[in-house]
C-alpha cells in the first residue's frame, strides 16, 4: 500500500510540475494571442471603416459630378413646385442619376436642398422613394451650416442602420451652400464583414493554440521526464544504480519522520569481506562487476519499499521501514540468503565471496544517528566473529544492558561506602 502511495505521489509531483511548466509556457502564447486577435481586430475594423468611407466619398462625388454636368445655373425652387438646376434640368424629376449609381456601387444617394430630401434612390417599404424627409441633424449643423464635409459612422437612414457620407451643394454663382448629397449604405454588410472576420480569425487562432499547445505540452513531457530522469540518477551510485550516500540517508530520514509507533525500525550495514583482494587478484574490471552483482542481490532480496544504497566503495545500507513486530525476525532470514547467493556467486575466474552484515532493529523511535551506531556496533562485532556472517543489535537489548550496566555500578558504589 505504501508502494502505490509513493508511486501515486511521484506520478502527481511529476503531474504538478509539467502543468506548472505548461502554464509558465500556455499563459503568456495565451496572452500574446488575445491582443494580437484584439489588435487584429481593431486594425481590420479601421481598414474597413477607411475603405467605406472612401467608396460612400468618391460615390458622394460621383454624384455631384453627374449634377453638376447636367444642367447650368443656380438650384432652386420653381414656381412648378420642383427643385431645378437653372432652366434645363430638373432634379425633383430626373431620377437616373441616382438610381444609376445605386446600381453601379450599391449605394442609395439623397439630394437634400436645404434640410429637406427632393430625391433619392433610397426606397421604403412599399417600394416608394423616401422623398421629403428632413436632413438629420448633424447633416444640418455641420454640412448644411458649415459646409463641412460628414462621415456617419452609424445613422439611421429610412429606418435603417446605416454608414453615411455627406458633402454640401454649392450654387454656382456665389459658391453658397444650398443643400447636401449623402452616400449611405446599409450596415448590415459592414457588420457580416467583421463577422465573418471575428469567425475566420478566431478559427485560426484556435487551431494555431491547439496545434502549439500540443507542441508545448509533448515539449513539457519530454521535458519532465528528462528532468525527472536527471534528478533521480544524481540520487544514484552510478556503478549500481542504488542510491548514493547522500540520498540514502535524506530517504531514510523522511522515513523515519514518518514512521508509526507500532512498527519497527531496520537497518542493515553490509560490507563486503576482503575486497581488496578481489581487485589486487582480478582487477578494478571484475571488481566493478562484482559490486554490480552485490548490487542486484540485495535488490531482488529486499521489499519494493525498501531503501538500499552504496554508502562506499564496498559497502551497502539497507534500511527497512514499518517491520511488524512478528516479522522481526526476516531480517536475519535475508541476511543467509545473501551470504549464500555470495558463496555461489561467479564472476569471471573470482568467486567464494562473503560480507559481514551489522543489523540495528529499533522500536523505540531512534533517530537515524543512533540507528547507524547501534548497526555499525553489529557489524564491528561481526567482523570480530570472523565475518561472512551477520549479528542483530536491537535497541530494547541495548537499553536493558545499559540499565543492568547502570545498576552493577550503583552496587559497586554502594559496597565501597560501606566497606
Amino acid at each position: 500500500m505504501k508502494d502505490m502511495k509513493d508511486t501515486l505521489k511521484k506520478i502527481n509531483d511529476a503531474m504538478k510540475y509539467s502543468t506548472k511548466l505548461l502554464l509558465a509556457n500556455c499563459i503568456p502564447l495565451i496572452v500574446f494571442a488575445t491582443i494580437s486577435l484584439i489588435v487584429g481586430f481593431t486594425q481590420f475594423q479601421n481598414s474597413l471603416y477607411q475603405e467605406k468611407q472612401g467608396h460612400l466619398k468618391s460615390t458622394a462625388l460621383a454624384a455631384l459630378a453627374l449634377y453638376t454636368s447636367h444642367g447650368y445655373g443656380d438650384y432652386g425652387l420653381k414656381a412648378d413646385g420642383n427643385v431645378w438646376r437653372g432652366m434645363n434640368f430638373n432634379v425633383s424629376k430626373e431620377t437616373f442619376v441616382v438610381d444609376e449609381l445605386k446600381q453601379e456601387t450599391g449605394v442609395d444617394i439623397t439630394f437634400f436642398l436645404g434640410d429637406e430630401a427632393i430625391m433619392t434612390s433610397a426606397l421604403d417599404e412599399h417600394g416608394e422613394r423616401f422623398i421629403q424627409t428632413t436632413a438629420l441633424e448633424n447633416i444640418r449643423k455641420f454640412t448644411l451650416a458649415t459646409g463641412t464635409q460628414l462621415w456617419c459612422k452609424n445613422v439611421e437612414v429610412n429606418g435603417k442602420q446605416c454608414q453615411a457620407y455627406v458633402i454640401p451643394i454649392r450654387q454656382e454663382s456665389n459658391n453658397n451652400v444650398v443643400g447636401a448629397l449623402m452616400a449611405s449604405q446599409s450596415i448590415k454588410d459592414f457588420d457580416s464583414s467583421i463577422d465573418n472576420y471575428i469567425i475566420t480569425t478566431i478559427a485560426i487562432m484556435i487551431v494555431i493554440l491547439i496545434t502549439v499547445f500540443g507542441f508545448i505540452r509533448w515539449y513539457v513531457s519530454r521535458f519532465s521526464q528528462e528532468f525527472y530522469e536527471i534528478s533521480d540518477k544524481s540520487k544514484r551510485d552510478l556503478l549500481t544504480g542504488l542510491y548514493n550516500k547522500r540520498s540514502f540517508e535524506e530517504e531514510v530520514k523522511k522515513a523515519l519522520a514518518n514512521k508509526k509507533p507500532e512498527f519497527v525500525s531496520v537497518l542493515m550495514i553490509l560490507d563486503f569481506d576482503n575486497f581488496k583482494h578481489v581487485n589486487d587478484s582480478y582487477g578494478h574490471q571484475i571488481g566493478d562487476e562484482v559490486l554490480k552483482a552485490f548490487g542486484h542481490i540485495l535488490t531482488r532480496a529486499f521489499r519494493t519499499k525498501d531503501i538500499i544504497g552504496r554508502i562506499g566503495g564496498d559497502e551497502f545500507m539497507v534500511f527497512m521501514p514499518d517491520m511488524p513486530l512478528y516479522s522481526v525476525k526476516r531480517p536475519d532470514e535475508i541476511s543467509k540468503e545473501i551470504l549464500h547467493e555470495l558463496a555461489i556467486l561467479e564472476i569471471g575466474d573470482a568467486a567464494h565471496f562473503s560480507c559481514s552484515i551489522g543489523i540495528g532493529t529499533d522500536s523505540t523511535g531512534y533517530d537515524f544517528k543512533n540507528l547507524y551506531l547501534l548497526a555499525d556496533n553489529a557489524l564491528y562485532e561481526s567482523k570480530k566473529r570472523g565475518k561472512a556472517c551477520f549479528v542483530r543489535y536491537s535497541s530494547d537489548e541495548i537499553i536493558q544492558k545499559v540499565k543492568e550496566q547502570e545498576q552493577e555500578e550503583g552496587r559497586e558504589k554502594r559496597e565501597e561506602r560501606i566497606g
